[in-house]
């Protein structure tokens, strides 16, 4: 078993979504297929993965997953472009699983879904190889794209190798602002361990998108590091 610390950060994805000009009220026509560069495709990433690119998308809104080998979905994370609807924009977000026990294939998705009938459209798609190296700290459950309800207590479990094995798990809403957080110990600070947290959903959570994260500060300037986030859906 492996350990690292710090995020993994990749310019991987020429998952761009280039999507033509459409009215607002009407779902953009794809209008050029992205092509894989050598640099991208078929890369060796660790998780959790960093994903930016560009899209044009009707309301800037797009969906970016994770598939194993056999299709299961790893991760997904439905988000907004900086612009879209006939104007591209830039988008930036990160999809955090679980690493495999050895090194895997996966394949990075990116696409929106039509605002005529829901289906999945202007899918572009990139294949990599997660290695098997651990971040300091993963979040094992919930898993990404979870449900949760409003005055829920939301379990979260993982394992972490972090200075004093002292953390924060955090849940934060669609602006980044915390809703509840929680001092976590890891079982030890010297080797990877388990960890175990409660957090308290509020009971009047507007319904949305939230993002759970892990994260430590650093020793020396007390800045975030070690941060992993899954995006939950509480309603």
């Amino acid at each position: 078993m492996s350990s690292r610390r710090g995020l993994s950060l990749i310019a991987v994805a020429a998952l761009v979504l280039v999507i033509g000009v459409g009215c607002a009220s009407e779902d953009p026509a794809p209008t050029a297929s992205p092509s894989p560069t050598e640099s991208t495709a078929d890369s060796t990433v660790s998780t959790p993965v960093e994903l930016s690119e560009t899209a044009d998308t009707f309301e800037a809104a797009l969906t970016v997953d994770a598939l194993d080998a056999a299709g299961k979905q790893l991760c997904v994370r439905s988000i907004l472009a900086t612009s879209g609807s006939g104007t591209p924009g830039t988008w930036r977000t990160m999809l955090a699983f679980a690493p495999p026990s050895t090194a895997t294939p996966v394949t990075l998705r990116a696409y929106d879904f039509s605002a005529k009938d829901g289906s999945m459209q202007n899918l572009v798609q990139r294949p990599v190889t997660v290695s098997a190296d651990h971040p300091a700290i993963y979040i094992t459950s919930p898993t990404c794209g979870s449900e949760v309800a409003p005055g829920s207590v939301l379990k979260v479990t993982g394992r972490a190798l972090v200075f004093e094995a002292m953390f924060t798990v955090e849940l934060r809403d669609s602006v980044g602002a915390t809703i509840v957080n929680t001092e976590v110990t890891a079982e030890s600070g010297t080797e990877e361990s388990n960890f175990t947290a409660d957090l308290a959903v509020p009971a009047d959570a507007v319904s949305g998108y939230y993002d759970l994260v892990a994260f430590d500060n650093s020793a020396k300037d007390g800045s975030v590091i070690d941060e992993f986030s899954i995006q939950l859906l509480v309603q």
